[in-house]
């Protein structure tokens, strides 16, 4: 998930604006200088802010948070409708203690994915993505395949 592209636009239009302004007090050099430390610092920045999900043959990793296949079960793609009503905690599936990583850039749909280790302290997870569709088909097959459920 990598912030909106307001955010980046309006990030690196104030980038832009200050390189000029030092540029045109200080010099062209420092202004270029300006520039390459401020673009960096963007590119550093929505690094940082992205949060990569992977499904495996074995796992759902979503940033640092790994829960194996084997406790996972039902999937449902959320449209952005539904996903503003689990963010309000009106669908009733999504419970206060469900792993959640939405950030606030993030796109407006998701999946929630229900979590059936009793020895979990979350119920589900709720988690973002620009494909949604996709990662849900994808986490359901994984779950069905040889090291999910059928293959215990």
């Amino acid at each position: 998930m990598v912030p909106g592209v307001w955010w980046i636009t309006v990030v690196v239009l104030i980038v832009v604006m200050v390189s000029v302004a030092y540029g045109a007090a200080l010099g062209v050099g420092v202004g270029v200088i300006v520039f390459v430390v401020g673009a960096g610092l963007v590119v550093v920045g929505t690094q940082a802010a992205t949060t990569t999900i992977v499904v495996d043959d074995h796992s759902l990793r979503v940033g640092r948070a790994l829960v194996p296949l084997t406790a996972l079960g039902t999937v449902r793609v959320l449209t952005s409708d539904d996903m503003a009503r689990a963010r309000r905690g009106l669908d009733p599936q999504v419970h206060d203690t469900v792993f959640t990583r939405q950030p606030p850039w993030g796109p407006s749909r998701g999946i929630w994915v229900q979590v059936t280790d009793d020895s979990d302290p979350h119920s589900g997870w709720l988690v973002a993505s620009r494909h949604a569709e996709d990662l849900g088909r994808e986490l359901t097959e994984a779950i069905a395949g040889p090291h999910g459920h059928a293959g215990e």
